[in-house]
């Protein structure tokens, strides 16, 4: 059940509860006098009535659960019999197609602004991620197979165009750059975090990475990009609060 659904439920109880009070309790006294079962069963349906401390659980546990906030790293897998449905963008690339629209508005303002963003890399396919994987000399630089953000359809690696020509732009430079500059201090108001931040290897186990974005929705980018956070410390906050 969504959140929405569960407030829902939550408020319609409380409602009914205030109305018996003030509405219902006289026609009921008959009732519950003459019928103890019945009494019983309405006693304790409301002793049953969740607290708030246990609809606060709910909420966290189905959020955790929201395909935005899937965690895939070197120690957890994509689910295997996941099916992305992807829509495509520019460059010829594709994504998850919930998260084309922020992403198209996103390298719009940046243009806007007066720079020149590039993407290239977004989804993979898991053939895609076993073909680049096998041919990487040094395999702690690339996700095994099933461990890709890049397969889930909601990572994609962007550039200030500038470096496009160099023989590896993806390096620590990245950041110096004036699109990068942009997108680092803008990218939660779309609903992105940068990834991999500096100084959270030893979390993320994937080294700082000024290039990798990936959709988390608007709320939750905006508070892990201001505490500094990297998504697997964000993810422990939600299960313990």
């Amino acid at each position: 059940m969504k959140k929405a659904g569960k407030i829902l439920i939550l408020d319609i109880i409380l409602a009914l509860l205030v109305a018996g009070t003030y509405f219902g309790l006289p026609y009921l006294e008959p009732l519950i006098r003459n019928s103890p079962e019945v009494a019983q069963e309405i006693i304790s349906g409301i002793e049953n009535v969740p607290d708030a401390e246990d609809v606060q659980r709910l909420i966290r546990e189905d959020e955790l659960d929201e395909w935005y906030l899937m965690l895939v790293n070197p120690d957890k897998a994509m689910p295997e019999d996941m099916e992305v449905q992807t829509a495509s963008v520019e460059g010829g690339y594709e994504v998850d197609e919930r998260i084309r629209e922020p992403l198209e508005q996103m390298l719009s303002d940046c243009r806007e602004a007066g720079y020149s963003p590039q993407i290239i890399s977004a989804f993979r396919t898991r053939a895609d991620q076993e073909f680049l994987y096998d041919r990487t000399a040094n395999k702690n630089d690339t996700a095994k197979p099933g461990h890709s953000e890049h397969e889930c359809g909601l990572a994609l690696d962007i550039i200030d165009s500038s470096s496009a020509g160099w023989a590896d732009p993806l390096i620590d430079k990245q950041e110096e750059l004036p699109a990068q500059k942009w997108l680092m201090e803008n990218c939660q108001n779309y609903g992105f975090i940068l990834r991999y931040p500096k100084d959270k290897e030893d979390i993320t186990q994937i080294i700082y990475e000024p290039w990798h974005y990936r959709y988390v929705g608007k709320e939750h980018a905006k508070t892990i990009m201001e505490s500094g956070m990297c998504l697997e410390e964000y993810i422990e906050t939600l299960k313990i609060q």
